[in-house]
């Protein structure tokens, strides 16, 4: 079960479906959360997140079992 802060996160990233690490990291602070890079690595952990590399850039894209969560949550 994820918790609010981890829904949120792994909300912001399924909406993007591929965002940029400097993006995400804006969209979380403008959101008040102080280090949301490390929610976004524990997600990366539980396999909901992948971090990619996009022609140079370091990336965050949802996986399908993130997509589920995010469907089951709703």
């Amino acid at each position: 079960m994820l918790t609010e802060e981890e829904y949120q996160v792994l909300e912001v990233i399924g909406k993007n479906l591929l965002i940029r690490k400097d993006e995400l990291m804006r969209i979380l602070k403008e959101k008040g959360f102080g280090d949301g890079l490390a929610i976004a690595r524990k997600l990366t952990n539980m396999g909901y997140v992948k971090f990619v590399e996009a022609v140079g850039y370091p990336c965050f894209t949802v996986t399908q079992s993130g997509q589920r969560a995010l469907s089951s949550m709703k």
